[in-house]
């Protein structure tokens, strides 16, 4: 890995494992609820033990003043919004130079697999890591099965699993990292072997996106404690935060739980 990639993937590592609050959703829903004064949520993440936010990169330069010692990823893609009919269509809408020139840490692409432009996906991860490879950028890889993209959006509960060709999950994630990923997002199917496999064979580290929003908190918490058991290297992880009753709170149970190891019940306390 090249220096630059190292410099800045360690931003998001001043502990083992890091936490990553999504706050993209505006280029797929618009104002989506809890995301309505980002700058304010900004402020309110800075103030806490995450390490890091993934945004909107043309939302960067408002946030900027609200970012204290925050790492920041910057999404590179965009093109399927709530209004759209195929949300498995994405494309570029800005260079790994301008990332680089805004500041930002890493770049994120969403790429989803077993759809009808599954080449056009490969692609544009493929030359998206050259690009970064060149600028000393890191690459996090958002790899979701084509069968998980209802589940991945809320619309329905779904079905995150094809058992046609395995675990889909182990194939994108492996897929993802033989493409120039340096870190993976993906999605928990809830069975946390699945995931151990997952995370064994992916060759990069493992984050776990958050979904739709949970039920209750206990339930929540328990799932990132069973991520965190299963290998995972950190989360990443918006609406479940932000949509949260205390954002605050939340994020410092997950911070128990990802940087120091604690139980579901004890980081239940911290809320």
């Amino acid at each position: 890995m090249s220096c630059g990639k190292s410099l800045r993937l360690r931003r998001f590592f001043r502990h083992p494992r890091t936490v990553i609050v999504p706050m993209d959703h505006p280029l797929y829903g618009g104002p989506v609820p809890g995301l309505e004064n980002p700058v304010e949520l900004v402020r309110l993440i800075a103030a806490t033990e995450a390490d890091g936010i993934l945004v909107s990169p043309w939302a960067l330069p408002r946030l900027a003043p609200a970012l204290g010692q925050l790492a920041v990823v910057a999404r590179m893609d965009a093109g399927n919004t709530a209004l759209g009919k195929r949300i498995d269509q994405t494309d570029l809408v800005v260079s790994v130079e301008q990332a680089v020139r805004m500041g930002v840490d890493m770049i994120a692409l969403n790429i989803f697999i077993g759809g009808e432009n599954e080449p056009e996906m490969i692609k544009k991860l493929s030359q998206a890591a050259e690009a970064c490879d060149r600028w000393g950028m890191p690459l996090l890889g958002e790899m979701i099965p084509a069968s998980a993209l209802a589940h991945h959006y809320g619309k329905d509960k779904g079905e995150v699993y094809d058992n046609a060709v395995g675990d889909p999950v182990a194939v994108v994630s492996r897929l993802g990292a033989e493409l120039g990923s340096d870190l993976i997002k993906t999605v928990y199917s809830g069975k946390r072997d699945d995931l151990a496999r997952t995370v064994q064979t992916a060759t990069v580290p493992i984050v776990i996106a958050g979904g739709p929003k949970a039920g209750t908190d206990a339930a929540f918490l328990q799932m990132v404690r069973d991520c965190m058991d299963a290998g995972a290297t950190g989360i990443c992880i918006g609406r479940n935060v932000w949509q949260r009753e205390r954002p605050q709170g939340m994020i410092a149970a997950l911070c128990a739980i990802v940087h120091d190891d604690a139980g579901a019940d004890e980081a239940l306390r911290l809320l």
